[in-house]
């Protein structure tokens, strides 16, 4: 009997999320998906730029003032 009561209250519950999921539309529209993809786009292409030129120079920087600094102590 108590098996019973609780598939009884899980399917209640089971259709409960999915009205709540059926009438929730929410306010998210066109423009705002367009907004969102636009920024992550930018960011992409800010981080692309980065990466590509200060980030391989400032490594390349890094490694020779690294380098140098073995020889130094070697020599």
């Amino acid at each position: 009997m108590e098996y019973q009561n609780r598939k009884q209250q899980s399917k209640r519950e089971g259709e409960k999320k999915l009205s709540f999921w059926k009438e929730d539309r929410g306010e998210i529209g066109v423009k705002q998906i367009a907004i969102t993809v636009a920024i992550i786009v930018v960011i992409a292409f800010a981080a692309t730029l980065i990466r590509d030129t200060f980030l391989e120079q400032w490594i390349r920087e890094v490694w020779q003032m690294f380098m140098k600094a073995i020889e130094d102590m070697t020599s």
